[in-house]
Parts: C-alpha cells; sequence; structure tokens
C-alpha cells in the first residue's frame, strides 16, 4: 500500500492538482459546493416521499396527514431538485465571475440571462381532439433541473468567460464623473460587454430555432451524447459499457442515469420481463435466463445510487470518519436508500480529478464481475422487480428471488469499490495536508 502511496504522489497528485487548480474547474466545485443544502434537502423529501414500506405508503396514500406530508416534500422537490440546473448555472457564473478577480453580481445575473435567452418559450399544449395550440410563455420544467446540469454549466462558463474578456476591452468600458457611487459606476463599466453577451448568446438561440429542426440547445446537447449508446444488449461489453458512460457524464455534472437509462430501459426491461416469466413458470436452469436486464445494473451496480457511492461513503467511513463526520451524517441515511446526490455534489465528485478512476472506471469493475458470476453461474440470475430505494444487498437478495448468492455478490462489489476509493481518498488526506504546511 505504501508503495501505491508514494506512485500516486508522485504521478497523480500532481496532474490532479493541476486539473483541480484550473480556474473553471475550481468555478464549477465552489458553485455546486455553495447548494449542498439545497441538494440534501431535496433528497430527504424524495426519501420521505419513497421509502418503499408497505404501511407507509398506505399512511402517505390513503390519510390526510400522509397527504400534508406528500404534499410538503413535493413542494420541496419542486423548489429545490426541479430547480437544481439553475441554481448550478446561476452560481457556477458567479463563482467563475469572483475567479476572474471581479466584484458585484453581474456573473451571476449574465449566466442566468443567457440560458434563459436559449431557453424556448414556446410550448405544445394539447386541445383534445383538436391540433395542440402552440402557446407562448411555457418553459417545461426540465429545462432548469438535473437533466439540463451540463448545459447550465457549458452556458454559465462560456458566457461570464465572454463577459470577463469583453470587460477588459476599454473601448466597451463606460467611465462615470467621480461623483457616481461606486456601485453605479462599477455598472455602468460592465453595461456594453452585458448587453454584447446577452445579444451573443440570443443570436445563438435564434439560429438554433431557425436550423435545427425545433430542437432547443439541451435537446441538441442529449441527442450528440445518447446517439453512439443505441445498440446496447445483453452481453459483457455493454455491462462494461453503461456503468461506464453512466459515471463518466455524471462526473461531469451530467444526469447519466437519465440520459442512458432510458436507453437502458428500451432494451434491457424486455429481458428482465422475460426472466421474471421464466422464474414463474418454475424454470429452474440458470443457464436459460438473461444475465444483463435493466434490474441488474440497479441491484449490483448502482448500491447507494449510480456509480456504487455506497463504496464511498464506506470508504469515508474507514480511512477518516472524523474529518468526514458530517457530510457522512447527511450522505450516509439517503445513500442507503440510493440517493446519492448529497455524495455526488457534497463532496464534491463532480470534476474532482482525484476521484476519477474509481468513480468512473469502479462500476464497470464491478458490472463486469456481476456479469461474468451470472454467465458461470455461481450467481441466481436476477428474477424480480425491486423498488429503486431498496436497500444495498437487500436490493441483490430479493432481485435474485431471495437467493442468498444475491446478497453475496452486492457485498463482494463494495468492498471491491471500497478497496478502489481508499487509496485515493488517503491522497487527498496527503495533499490537504501538504497544502496546510504550506501555509
Amino acid at each position: 500500500m505504501k508503495k501505491i502511496m508514494d506512485y500516486m504522489e508522485r504521478k497523480v497528485m500532481p496532474i490532479a492538482n493541476k486539473i483541480g487548480n484550473q480556474v473553471h474547474i475550481r468555478a464549477i466545485s465552489a458553485g455546486m459546493v455553495s447548494l449542498v443544502g439545497i441538494i440534501i434537502l431535496a433528497s430527504i423529501a424524495t426519501l420521505v416521499q419513497n421509502l418503499q414500506v408497505e404501511s407507509y405508503q398506505n399512511f402517505i396514500t390513503n390519510t390526510e396527514a400522509g397527504q400534508v406530508i406528500w404534499n410538503i416534500t413535493q413542494n420541496i422537490w419542486w423548489g429545490c431538485l426541479a430547480m437544481y440546473g439553475l441554481f448550478v448555472c446561476a452560481t457556477v457564473g458567479q463563482s467563475l465571475w469572483r475567479n476572474y478577480g471581479h466584484n458585484g453580481l453581474d456573473g451571476l445575473c449574465v449566466a442566468l440571462a443567457s440560458y434563459f435567452v436559449l431557453i424556448p418559450w414556446m410550448a405544445q399544449v394539447p386541445n383534445g381532439k383538436e391540433a395542440p395550440i402552440r402557446a407562448f410563455g411555457f418553459i417545461n420544467y426540465t429545462s432548469f433541473s438535473a437533466d439540463a446540469l451540463f448545459a447550465c454549466m457549458i452556458i454559465a462558463l462560456v458566457s461570464v468567460e465572454i463577459l470577463h474578456r469583453l470587460s477588459n476591452v476599454k473601448a466597451f468600458k463606460i467611465k462615470m464623473p467621480d461623483v457616481v457611487p461606486t456601485a453605479v459606476s462599477d455598472s455602468f463599466s460592465k453595461l456594453i460587454p452585458t448587453m454584447l453577451t446577452v445579444i451573443i448568446f440570443a443570436v445563438i438561440s435564434y439560429l438554433i430555432m431557425r436550423f435545427a429542426d425545433g430542437k432547443s440547445f439541451n435537446q441538441l446537447i442529449t441527442m450528440a451524447i445518447t446517439k453512439p449508446l443505441q445498440g446496447f444488449s445483453d452481453n459483457l461489453v455493454t455491462a462494461i459499457v453503461a456503468p461506464f458512460v453512466i459515471s463518466f457524464l455524471w462526473f461531469f455534472g451530467i444526469h447519466g442515469s437519465n440520459i442512458v437509462g432510458p436507453i437502458l430501459a428500451a432494451v434491457l426491461a424486455p429481458l428482465g420481463m422475460s426472466n421474471i416469466e421464466m422464474y414463474a413458470q418454475g424454470v429452474t436452469d440458470w443457464s436459460q435466463y438473461n444475465v444483463l436486464t435493466y434490474q441488474f445494473i440497479s441491484s449490483f451496480v448502482n448500491m447507494g445510487g449510480a456509480a456504487c457511492t455506497i463504496g464511498l461513503i464506506v470508504a469515508m467511513f474507514i480511512t477518516n470518519r472524523r474529518r468526514h463526520k458530517v457530510l457522512l451524517s447527511l450522505a450516509g441515511p439517503t445513500g442507503a436508500f440510493n440517493i446519492n446526490e448529497p455524495i455526488i455534489f457534497g463532496f464534491p465528485i463532480v470534476l474532482n480529478p482525484y476521484l476519477f478512476i474509481p468513480f468512473v472506471i469502479g462500476p464497470s469493475i464491478i458490472s463486469a464481475i456481476s456479469y461474468l458470476a451470472i454467465k458461470f453461474q455461481l450467481v441466481h440470475p436476477v428474477v424480480a422487480s425491486v423498488p429503486w430505494t431498496t436497500p444495498p444487498i437487500l436490493n441483490g437478495f430479493l432481485a435474485t428471488g431471495m437467493h442468498w448468492t444475491g446478497a453475496a455478490l452486492s457485498v463482494v462489489n463494495i468492498v471491491v469499490v471500497v478497496l478502489l476509493y481508499i487509496p485515493f481518498l488517503k491522497l487527498i488526506e496527503r495533499n490537504e495536508e501538504k497544502q496546510l504546511l504550506n501555509k
């Protein structure tokens, strides 16, 4: 272990530090960390709504008190998670603006304005049997949610970068008399750069509307990502590639599960239903079952949430539970029910160069282990559909028809991911200790 740590300190740490100190990466990290409270509250609200206990769900659905709880938590979800992309656009834009040494809220305002001019403001409203009505002023909430996270980050970074560069052009600065208050003078000095930046994005918006066949900026990004993912099927390659793509997208702040999930569901859900039907018919030959199903990913890969972040939580507890006490107390309970936004954005994992290998590669490793274990009949195939909030290990046990091998495989996978995370967490600690000594 010491040799591994020394090697990583010599080779990995300098690269990770260089990436982590890049001005745009720091802006994204700072912007997301500032939203930890919002994301944790939204995660708790989601857990309260989706806790899969029959008596609890009956209480929520069939009692007045339960409906009050549901409405309150739904309002929290709408105000926090459903608007998360918009918050990220604002905080990342403002963080980058400050990283460049500017004061004021210009970065926040320009980032939001630039994003809003790119959003389609027209919607098709159903009109019974008649043709849909084109209505002005309607925006789908997915334009603001985590689904739009990547687009929000791109626009925030690009718009503030343009604003910063234009603000340094002397010809664009409006100088006010000395008697004018500083706040007013600063606003006027950024007036032309602000206007030009928003105009640039307005022109881009028009060009997208004109030449993209009605597609929005967010839709174009989604299409660019999903098109190469066609052709998934029940094989080892898919078992390795699918988790890699999901985790890779998440690493850059894109909701990988929402992007890849529909494609996987279209291909793998029928295979899962076939397994359920064979199991109901009493088929005992494990080789007759499909190996890779949609539930397979949920039960053996996405433990604790996408990319098996339960492994990171356990590794944090093992390496330095005191250092991570606050985050563990918040992310641990939600992670136990496969809600991992607190750990992804609270650590943060997004664009954290130290965690790229375990976060992105780890899921593919355990997916390959799981696929081969079922393929060679060491583990019972997945034969049941289990709610996504079912805790890890129990999820694998239930998904394999309450077979002990399903729980055992879940434990093995968690151990593998924990072992993968530990050296990188220690590397982060060493780097932080060095930074403290340098101060």
